[in-house]
């Protein structure tokens, strides 16, 4: 199921939502994020839920790839639906509410990755976070770690379930304390892998904190400008409907 796991991977179409510019699509997210938080009635969700479907629609993503994404997700809504019928039944409906959040979220992280490549995700990034130059601070390695974030996901879900079926190969179980400290282990040595490989290779191409000029510089367009349109006009909805 794991190496289902489409999260963090572009795929390429010819739509509208791969043409906008990533700028745009990322200081979306934020906002429906933070507008998610916000809003904590059905009817307000409901609205959330039609325009995340659209965003899906006009990005041509399918549908069966968006349920991969959430499957491996499903426990843990399962977990907080189950701890609310246990211990606090009475407010069934903030979990139910939490758990839509929840899958909504990722649906919106998933609509960001599927169209947005890696290099325009870093340019982006590294833009919006110019001010903080005046800090001191280098925009380019912060790009470069959240990126680079984004883009182990899939590769840790793909080694984990490597290494569960190395274990249960050699009749290994997480039902025991010394397997899962095995398995704990194992994980983590691959993470300092991962992560002195990239360093050496940083390291070989002469990486610094100051860019000197972009290999795919993005610029805003018409359509990006009447994205921040419909933007800000969906945003004031839902905090309506909240």
């Amino acid at each position: 199921m794991l190496r289902k796991l489409a999260f963090g991977q572009y795929v390429h179409k010819d739509s509208i939502m791969h043409k906008i510019d990533a700028r745009v699509k990322m200081l979306a997210v934020i906002a429906f994020s933070i507008a998610s938080f916000l809003t904590d009635s059905y009817k307000g969700m409901l609205y959330f839920s039609a325009m995340v479907l659209f965003f899906i629609i006009i990005s041509k993503i399918r549908f069966s790839a968006m349920l991969k994404n959430l499957r491996p997700f499903s426990f843990m809504a399962i977990f907080i639906i189950v701890m609310y019928l246990l211990f606090s039944i009475e407010d069934i409906h903030k979990g139910i509410i939490s758990v839509w959040r929840f899958i909504l979220l990722i649906i919106i992280a998933s609509i960001l990755t599927f169209t947005t490549t890696i290099s325009d995700m870093i340019t982006a990034i590294e833009k919006l976070l110019s001010p903080v130059k005046k800090l001191g601070a280098s925009p380019r390695v912060f790009a470069l770690l959240i990126s680079m974030t984004i883009r182990f996901i899939p590769s840790m879900f793909l080694y984990a379930e490597r290494t569960l079926e190395a274990q249960n190969a050699r009749l290994g179980s997480l039902k025991k304390a010394r397997h899962i400290k095995g398995f704990m282990l194992r994980m983590l040595e691959r993470v300092f892998q991962s992560a002195s490989s990239v360093s050496d290779s940083l390291l070989a191409r002469n990486f610094t904190k100051k860019r000197a000029y972009y290999f795919n510089d993005i610029k805003l367009r018409s359509y990006d400008y009447l994205s921040f349109l419909i933007l800000a006009v969906s945003l004031g909805i839902i905090v309506f409907f909240r």
